[in-house]
């Protein structure tokens, strides 16, 4: 009996599925490796040793500045917010137990921790420095009511979703639009005030307006 032939195209399936499985396996060894010397460098680290601080820093700090940034939105915050994680990394490496998890789980978890510990104390003082007064308040409800009850609580319920979503910005990009909206300053005046670049003024406020932008619209689509 004459054996089948593979046909080009099972053959290209499977050298595909083999170069697959090879890249796969490779991948993990990778990690493996990365790994053992990561907890190598937490361990010396735990005995004070200030290159192996250091060389975790280079080797993780972009992953961990990714997910601090993703959480807090705003570079210069999430900046300091990092070198608050390596901070703590120094501090509490002793106390990392490789039986728990891997280093860049450890990592990770205290970045994310520290970022929303800002972006709550951001907020907070948000509250605290609102220039939403209530004499504000006041007079913008005054300006939207209309005579017909349905609509002004509509136009209530606006108002509110845009008080919040600007407190949800940034404290740098909702500085500078409250001062562009409510101070009535122009770009230049706000970057003098500030003593800014006018591209940096420039660039927060388009930035806080298509944050705004898009809270809103995602409020709009859930009615």
């Amino acid at each position: 009996m004459v054996a089948p032939v593979s046909s080009p195209t099972m053959i290209d399936h499977r050298l595909a599925g083999s170069a697959r499985d090879s890249a796969a396996h490779e991948a993990a060894a990778t990690r493996a490796r990365d790994e053992a010397h990561w907890r190598e460098l937490v361990a010396a680290i735990a005995r004070g040793d200030q290159g192996a601080m250091a060389e975790l820093y280079d080797a993780s700090q972009r992953v961990v500045f990714a997910l601090v940034l993703r959480v807090l939105g705003e570079r210069e915050s999430a900046e300091e917010v990092l070198l608050d994680v390596y901070m703590q990394v120094w501090r509490r490496a002793a106390s990392f137990d490789a039986e728990r998890g891997h280093v860049s789980t450890w990592l990770l978890t205290i970045a994310r921790s520290r970022a929303l510990d800002r972006r709550r104390t951001h907020l907070s003082r948000a509250r605290r420095e609102s220039p939403w007064s209530d004499e504000r308040e006041a007079a913008l409800a005054d300006r939207s009511c209309t005579c017909e009850p349905a609509a002004a609580h509509e136009s209530e319920e606006r108002c509110s979703a845009v008080r919040c979503a600007i407190l949800e910005l940034p404290d740098a990009q909702r500085h500078a639009i409250e001062l562009a909206f409510h101070g009535d300053l122009s770009h230049t005046e706000i970057a003098e005030r500030l003593g800014l670049p006018l591209g940096t003024v420039k660039t927060r406020i388009r930035l806080g307006l298509s944050k705004l932008k898009d809270q809103l619209k995602g409020l709009e689509d859930e009615r």
